[in-house]
């Protein structure tokens, strides 16, 4: 165990800081890699955005290895969901990969719904205070709430897996926005 010294002049900030590391605990400017986030103390969904705060946003047409990602500190909304679902259900989050078309673009957005938390983690809102977005569980209530925040319309939105070990993303069930809600196969699973 690390000895705690007062230091003259390092103000509240430093002494939290000081604190936090003589816990182990990862800050977001700690540079770690997937085992270290896999074994971080407490690590709740709120805690796991924070770290990414000084990440940059760089595209990428495939999902980056999660140490990759972790070292570079880039990447763009796939890469940070896929790893945000990953290290959240080791700790027995449940969590739902959802990626939603948004018109008139030819990107589309993925988010990690965190159930216990009715919200979901978006990498476009890492660096907020509030960085959990409130949602209801459906695909088509995530998805309005995500063209919401490109102001953009939405098209289509599916609910999809993806494992380091397999590196393919598997469709689960997707939504159309012009369907009727009651045919949106998440309603008869009960999400």
């Amino acid at each position: 165990m690390r000895s705690l010294r007062w230091h003259p002049g390092v103000g509240l900030l430093g002494a939290l800081l000081v604190l936090t590391s003589a816990w182990g605990a990862l800050a977001p400017s700690s540079r770690f890699g997937l085992q270290e986030l896999e074994h971080e103390p407490d690590l709740t969904p709120g805690h796991f955005a924070d770290l990414f705060t000084d990440f940059d946003y760089v595209y990428g047409p495939e999902v980056q290895p999660a140490d990759f990602f972790l070292r570079n500190r880039a990447g763009d909304c796939d890469d940070y969901a896929i790893l945000a679902n990953h290290v959240l259900q080791l700790r027995g989050y449940k969590t739902r990969l959802i990626r939603v078309e948004l018109v008139g673009t030819t990107i589309s957005h993925a988010v990690c719904y965190v159930t216990e938390k009715r919200a979901y983690l978006d990498y476009n809102n890492r660096k907020y205070f509030f960085n959990l977005e409130r949602s209801r569980p459906s695909i088509r209530e995530i998805a309005e709430k995500v063209a919401d925040s490109f102001a953009k319309n939405w098209t289509t939105a599916t609910e999809y897996t993806y494992s380091y070990a397999n590196p393919r993303k598997r469709t689960v069930c997707s939504v159309v926005k012009t369907e009727p809600p009651e045919r949106d196969p998440d309603r008869r699973t009960g999400h």
